[in-house]
């Protein structure tokens, strides 16, 4: 006390010694307010107490504070309600209570603070109603009320507040249409009412805010069309209404909209052409028109786009080939066309952009060759050509082109002679590999062991040749390995004594010609396959870092399905249509988070074994046609997720196990097999004579549901390619 409280740090006086500021802001302060004497703070104009750790509830004291005109307790820890004694506060101008842990309502005493000018409720946890009553406050200028669980329509007397120059109602719960009230709000320059349920149709009177900047109405139930009305907002450069249910054609008046600089339209049911005024936005950096109906060709037009940045345009229905104007683009570094019907050659002129990071062109019907100057395009990250019509080598140039590149993806193309063998030897980021479905050549290049952080290398239903390549157990990041259907051979056997494959969760190594014994020393070091809780909180599939999803083709009851993206709980061994032999190794029931395992139509010996047990959440289980004896292990019923088995075409004996998942199998499952009896079997045990026993269709397994792929049909997953993009809301 041996100094005037007027020179001490944030507090400023008055000539009178009268505190009037008082501005704590990022002081590290915390503790309560609860002993604060609002009450000696009578001449206090301005209380700034923001980004500290103040906890507690905001006292109802406060009002002894009846001249302040700017209160800001913003990100902190408040809790509990906002009192209705901030409505005494008579000369508050700005009320700043963002960022804390509010609940309770929107105190209807606001409607007395009629000097207001901002207001800041955003990122709490108020609920209930937006009050009609700020509707009365005519001097607000800024209202942020976002980020909150606010449920009910929005009051049409937002639209009397003709000052308002900010309205950020995003990420509640509100219901019902936008008020055409808001339309009067001819001061406004943002208006963001995204991800809340609004529905009904965009009104043609917000063409009228003629002062709007920026529009974002996206993640909503919106219906009906794009109101032509827009084409009046010419200075809107944010135009966002992605993720609801509009429908019609893209108004052609938003040409002229030369201010705009994003444009998104993405995930709605619009049809129609891309209108070529589009072309006349100079300013644009992002255009997002992906997951709708739009058909007919890319206009040309498009190519004037000179600012462009970001032209996502995948699953419409665009045909034709892609224009060479596109190569115009030079600043473009996103240019995403998969899943359309595009045809034509690879379009050569879109080499021009050097910018380029994501260049995905997959699922159409491209033609020709791909050219060696794709390899000029070094910081590409993401490349996607798969499931066209593509042909010719693969350019070995892709192995080595850009240290940049994760994603390489040709699937399902005719492409034939030999896999690159130039990959990086240092600052290698390839990540996935895809090149299954071709007529690819050779033998695996044994450069790939350079790809360190490759998780993801599907070269299955190939002509490649040679051996297993054991040097790519030593790849760290390897989760799916798939060779399936070429023509490899050998063993499986390394001496290797360094731990291998312990991410592994998807080993497909089936319909080849791959000899000796079943690979006991792999199974014993595959890490991910025994831990059951892997994934991160929150992740469903692998990729999608890197605007790209991975996809995987298994086989279940002898379909083939291709998975639009690999569920990280997505685990299987499939070794089936070799030529192994011996015993099933014990390893094997150490994998406890394994799900599918085919060792199907080998020449396997010995007995099942009862740590089969172990596999907890197995719901696929193929051992048909091989050698097995002995007994179908009774500890196998306490498989509970199990849907499917089948041990037809063995050398097994004995009473099939009664009780748990053996109750819903049918004849198929037990066929070819002389010494087994009891149900579904017409062979009761003890009897030398086939008597008649209720038994399932032995078609009946065909409506078997796995319950890893409940909800999917085939045509839903065959050919199927997932694509996920970070950027939308």
């Amino acid at each position: 006390m041996s100094t005037a409280p007027c020179t001490w740090y944030g507090v400023h006086c008055n000539d009178h010694g009268d505190v009037i500021k008082l501005n704590l802001s990022t002081s590290r302060l915390n503790g309560t307010l609860k002993n604060f004497t609002f009450s000696s703070f009578t001449s206090l104009t301005h209380l700034e107490l923001r980004q500290n750790d103040v906890f507690g509830s905001i006292p109802v004291e406060i009002f002894y504070l009846s001249k302040l005109v700017f209160l800001d307790l913003s990100s902190n820890r408040f809790s509990g309600t906002i009192p209705q004694e901030i409505g005494m506060i008579m000369k508050l101008e700005t009320l700043s209570l963002h960022s804390n842990n509010l609940d309770g309502h929107i105190p209807a005493s606001l409607r007395n603070l009629t000097n207001l000018i901002n207001l800041r409720l955003d990122s709490n946890k108020l609920s209930g109603f937006i009050p009609p009553e700020l509707g009365n406050l005519e001097n607000l200028v800024k209202v942020n009320i976002s980020v909150n669980v606010l449920t009910a329509h929005i009051p049409s007397g937002i639209g009397n507040l003709t000052k308002l120059s900010e309205l950020y109602l995003f990420r509640n719960n509100l219901t019902g249409p936008i008020p055409l009230s808001l339309g009067n709000l001819s001061s406004l320059k943002t208006l963001y009412l995204y991800s809340n349920r609004l529905s009904g149709p965009i009104p043609d009177e917000l063409g009228n805010m003629k002062n709007l900047i920026r529009l974002l109405l996206g993640r909503n139930q919106l219906t009906g069309p794009i109101p032509a009305s827009f084409r009046n907002l010419s200075k809107l450069k944010i135009l966002d209404v992605h993720e609801n249910f509009l429908s019609g054609v893209i108004p052609p008046e938003l040409g002229k909209l030369e201010s705009l600089i994003q444009l998104a339209f993405s995930h709605n049911e619009l049809t129609g052409q891309i209108p070529a005024s589009i072309g006349n936005l100079s300013k644009l950096e992002q255009l997002y028109l992906n997951d709708n109906q739009s058909n007919g060709s890319i206009p040309k037009e498009l190519g004037n786009l000179s600012s462009l940045v970001e032209l996502i345009l995948f699953i419409n229905r665009l045909s034709g080939p892609i224009p060479d104007s596109l190569g115009n683009l030079i600043k473009l570094e996103q240019f995403t066309l998969h899943d359309n019907k595009l045809s034509g050659y690879f379009p050569k002129a879109i080499l021009n952009c050097r910018k380029l990071i994501y260049l995905t062109l997959g699922n159409n019907s491209l033609v020709g060759h791909v050219p060696e100057s794709v390899c000029k395009l070094r910081l590409l990250e993401t490349l996607h050509l798969g499931n066209n019509w593509l042909t010719g080598n693969v350019p070995q140039c892709l192995g080595n082109f850009s240290h940049e590149l994760r994603v390489l993806d040709l699937r399902l193309n005719r492409f034939h002679g030999s896999i690159p063998t130039t990959f990086l030897k240092q600052n290698n980021n390839l990540r996935s590999l895809n090149l299954n479905g071709n007529q690819l050549q050779g033998s695996i290049p044994e450069t790939l062991i350079n790809c360190r952080n490759l998780a993801v290398l599907d070269l299955g239903n190939n002509k490649l040749t040679g051996g297993f390549p054991h040097w790519i157990d030593t790849l760290p990041e390897m989760q799916v390995l798939v060779l399936r259907g070429n023509k490899l051979n050998g063993t499986l056997h390394t001496s290797n004594t360094k731990p291998l494959f312990q991410k592994l969760r998807i080993l497909d190594l089936s319909s080849n010609e791959f000899t000796g014994l079943l690979p006991s020393n792999y199974f014993k070091n595959f890490k991910a396959l025994m831990a059951m809780d892997r994934a991160a909180p929150g992740v469903l599939y692998m990729g999608g870092k890197f605007m790209y999803d991975d996809t995987v083709e298994i086989v279940v009851k002898g379909l083939r399905l291709e998975l639009q993206k690999i569920l990280v709980i997505c685990t299987t061994i499939d070794l089936s249509v070799n030529r192994f032999e011996g015993e099933i190794p014990d390893t094997i029931g150490q994998l406890r988070a394994l799900r599918f395992l085919n060792l199907s139509h080998n020449s396997l010996s010995g007995s099942i074994p009862t740590h089969l047990s172990n596999l907890v959440l197995l719901e696929h289980l193929d051992l048909s046609s091989n050698k097995i004896v002995g007994e179908i292990p009774v500890q196998l019923k306490s498989l509970t997720f199990l849907a499917f088995v089948n041990f037809s075409q063995n050398q097994l004996h004995g009473a099939i196990p009664e009780g748990g998942q053996f109750n819903t199998f049918g004849n198929s499952s037990f066929q070819g097999n002389n010494g087994l009896c009891g149900f579904p079997l017409t062979k009761n045990c003890g009897d030398d004579d086939e008597t008649f026993s209720p038994t399932r269709g032995e078609d009946d397994d065909e409506d078997d549901n796995d319950s890893f792929f409940n909800g999917f049909s085939w045509e839903s997953v065959v050919w199927g390619y997932g694509f996920g993009m970070f950027f939308f809301f």
